[in-house]
């Protein structure tokens, strides 16, 4: 050092004391130091002389953060596995929510908190069943069975039971009926009021509005004991219930947005109130179309429907549009007249309902034309029995062979809706002029 004959350490964000080796070098040699201290610069004060420690403390502080760092993460964690074993806990037992019975706009949530009028329980539903025994089983569907309920209070709901299943898209059975049957209101659908799930049980439970008088397929095929009940099934009921049908049918595919395919559509799905008014039910298999639908996917992965009222070109398309509705439809208007199964024997091997049908309708003679009408039904007034053949022929035009030859379900309310003010206006003419 004795030997350096310049020096210039100035303005390298030195830190420290300097020795006295330094001394005799001028202080602008270590200008721009400011952490320099000693030599021939201001001697050290004792808070430089504790800045000299700063390196250590930060190691110190930076132990400790981390420390309390983790043990704050850790705390976390702990309150976090607390609170999702209640909620756990919470779900395993059951969830029931009870809907509005108002709704305020079609796309809005059916079941929103606050808006619950009663509450249903699962051990309610469970012990006004015995357990859901098959003593109180009043159908089945394609997506589960249905149980009557006798709530405490008198209430009575029907409740449909679907268990949890492996298969993926039966899996997904349950929220789509939920989500379906939620966001629509019409008079001839069935109502959703509420829902309960419970995984302890491996089920979901469809709370819906019980409707008294069974089906339409009840009425129309029970057993000969119960004739009287089947008598009482006039012609204007009959009308009256295939009509409600269209009309159900024909919001499904043009109100809803997006539109609503049934895929399922059979007597036994349509449910009659206290007045005999049908509400179509079952929307287990229902599939919302949007306007991107991709036909290649979903549609074809799953089979949907019930044999006798599947469209044709169901079995090889695998792809339920609003005509394969319309077909299902025509086939629940022949059952209506003709008081016939779509599978009945009396058919024979060749030939199923639709034909049959044709083959009389294009025969010449009463006797022909009057072996499509339900003998249930006779004797007709003859204003009735030009309605039942008028239906026949609406029918006829549903279940057209080639889907585009169909009529929309709009077209085909708006025919049957016709036939019905027509049907009126006949009899108010007979009941005015009786031998006219």
């Amino acid at each position: 050092m004795s030997s350096l004959g310049k020096l210039n350490l100035s303005f390298n964000n030195l830190q420290g004391k300097l020795g006295e080796q330094f001394s005799h070098w001028p202080t602008e040699a270590f200008e721009g130091n400011l952490q320099l201290c000693g030599g021939p610069l201001d001697h050290c004060s004792v808070s430089s002389q504790r800045s000299g420690l700063s390196e250590s403390s930060v190691v110190v502080i930076s132990a400790i953060t981390t420390l309390t760092a983790v043990a704050l993460l850790a705390f976390g964690l702990a309150l976090f596995i607390k609170h999702r074993r209640e909620f756990l806990k919470r779900v395993s037992e059951v969830n029931c929510i009870y809907s509005s019975s108002s709704s305020q706009a079609q796309r809005k949530p059916l079941f929103m908190k606050g808006t619950a009028k009663r509450d249903y329980r699962w051990d309610d539903i469970m012990e006004a069943t015995n357990n859901l025994s098959d003593d109180f089983i009043i159908g089945s569907g394609g997506s589960g069975t249905v149980y009557r309920v006798g709530l405490k209070g008198g209430e009575t709901v029907a409740v449909k039971k679907i268990l949890w299943k492996d298969e993926f898209l039966l899996n997904k059975s349950f929220t789509r009926e939920v989500k379906t049957l939620g966001r629509i209101r019409h008079r001839h659908l069935v109502k959703l009021i509420g829902y309960c799930s419970s995984k302890g049980a491996g089920c979901n439970l469809l709370i819906y509005e019980f409707m008294e008088n069974g089906s339409s397929w009840d009425w129309l095929h029970q057993q000969p004991e119960n004739i009287k009940k089947r008598q009482s099934l006039d012609w204007e009921t009959r009308l009256k219930i295939g009509l409600g049908l269209a009309q159900g049918v024909e919001y499904l595919h043009h109100d809803c947005v997006p539109k609503i395919i049934h895929r399922d559509i059979k007597s036994s799905n349509i449910l009659l109130d206290s007045n005999m008014e049908a509400h179509l039910g079952d929307f287990g298999l229902a599939k919302a179309l949007e306007e991107n639908y991709d036909s290649n996917t979903e549609s074809h992965s799953w089979f949907a429907g019930s044999y006798g009222y599947i469209a044709p070109e169901y079995a090889y398309s695998l792809k339920a549009t609003e005509k394969s509705d319309v077909y299902s439809m025509g086939i629940v208007l022949i059952e209506l007249v003709s008081g016939k199964m779509p599978t009945d024997a009396s058919f024979g091997v060749d030939m199923d309902m639709v034909r049959w049908v044709e083959k009389h309708m294009e025969m010449q003679g009463g006797c022909a034309r009057e072996e499509l009408i339900d003998p249930a039904l006779k004797p007709l007034l003859p204003c009735e029995e030009s309605a039942a053949y008028q239906l026949l022929e609406i029918a006829l035009q549903c279940t057209k062979t080639t889907p585009q030859e169909r009529p929309s379900s709009r077209q085909a309310c708006d025919q049957l809706l016709h036939l019905y003010k027509n049907r009126m206006v006949d009899f108010d003419k007979m009941n005015n002029d009786p031998y006219s």
